[in-house]
């Protein structure tokens, strides 16, 4: 499969074609659904382990570069049953990105976990948010392990909990857990749980010096023009930190998803992606690379059909999921949900639905948010 093809593949399930762009997968503000185009390219770029390194190593305090080995981040499943013993019956955890990796000095011989999220807006709860995810991954190593009672049998992670921000807002310089309650006694203060998040505020840095890797600063550049307003006009510029870098599957597939978020929340034209990628990629595999992109937006051509198959089959594998576990959390789903569900024919969308569905108290919930 050539250059080209395998990018639209990867755009196509993204559901970049013009039938599942912002209509169909931006909600209204006071949807549970609102803003998840930022929420998935959050994830998709925050769960490269290149690109999370360079934001720990360059974005965040340099204390994490100096104590964790950052060139072995080892990714871990986003995705897991919580403990019945703590949580009333099995519950899924749904973790942004986690990534474990060692400490530098081998004498102590320890691990970090570190947990990412990523907002586009204040959040006063987002510790909270963290703290019970750490905590339940924790609580599961340490039930998993038979509960043991010292450090000599079982050796928990130190949990670090990051939040990667880039929004309209401001935000403040250090989040801390005990925020979250409005008073707090001085004489109590020392009884609270007190920590605090490791900040990587991409606000504060400027488009001239952005940091790391070329693909870490696409990245962040993308995410930030997002909120400013200029990632259309500055999408060649965007994507033209890739000029230097080999294209291979992995970048071709973050050039895939930079177009496809860009496509999503800045409404650029076809036009101006197909400038952008021709631009990067030189030659024949430009053009071949434009006219697929074209077709997967507007065409009706044999490739486009042949990729759409591929989408539907995702897409029934999806939806089947979302049903899977609904039953297993609420026992019947009402016809109403199920042809709601087989009537969706974006990925993304679906995809945050699956998030939903593994958090919602009631079928009911579920309903609401669908």
């Amino acid at each position: 499969m050539n250059l080209a093809v395998r990018l639209l593949e990867k755009t196509v399930r993204l559901g970049y074609n013009k039938k599942m762009t912002t209509d169909n997968f931006e909600s209204p503000p006071d949807h549970p659904g609102h803003g998840r185009p930022h929420d998935y390219f959050g994830r998709k770029t925050i769960g490269d382990p290149l690109i999370a390194a360079d934001l720990l190593r360059h974005y965040t305090k340099p204390v994490v570069a100096e104590h964790v080995d950052l060139d072995n981040l080892r990714a871990e499943p986003t995705h897991f049953l919580g403990p019945t013993q703590f949580l009333t019956g099995p519950k899924e955890v749904i973790l942004d990105v986690p990534y474990v990796a060692r400490l530098r000095d081998d004498t102590w011989k320890s691990e970090v976990l570190m947990i990412f999220e990523h907002k586009s807006s204040p959040d006063l709860f987002v510790p909270l948010q963290l703290a019970t995810q750490a905590m339940l991954s924790l609580y599961k190593r340490w039930t998993d392990a038979g509960r043991p009672t010292s450090h000599q049998k079982f050796s928990l992670p130190i949990p670090l909990m990051v939040l990667v921000y880039c929004g309209a807002e401001d935000l403040d310089e250090v989040v801390f857990f005990q925020k979250i309650f409005e008073h707090v006694p001085e004489e109590l203060k020392p009884f609270v749980p007190q920590f605090r998040l490791l900040v990587s505020n991409l606000r504060l840095f400027d488009y001239e010096h952005l940091p790391g890797r070329p693909e870490t600063q696409a990245s962040v550049e993308t995410m930030k023009r997002s909120f400013d307003g200029t990632l259309a006009e500055h999408l060649p510029e965007v994507l033209g930190r890739f000029d230097a870098v080999p294209l291979d599957d992995r970048i071709m597939e973050l050039i895939g998803t930079i177009t496809w978020f860009g496509g999503c929340v800045a409404d650029i034209a076809p036009a101006r992606i197909v400038e952008a990628i021709t631009n990067v990629i030189k030659g024949q595999k430009g053009i071949e690379m434009a006219e697929t992109i074209q077709k997967g937006m507007f065409g009706q051509g044999k490739l486009e059909g042949k990729l759409e198959g591929k989408l539907e089959g995702k897409l029934e594998e999806k939806i089947n999921d979302i049903q899977k576990l609904l039953r297993i959390r609420h026992k019947q789903v009402p016809d109403a949900i199920v042809d709601e569900l087989n009537s969706r024919t974006d990925l993304i969308a679906l995809e945050s639905l699956f998030e939903i569905a593994a958090q919602c108290n009631s079928i009911d919930e579920f309903a609401d948010a669908l």
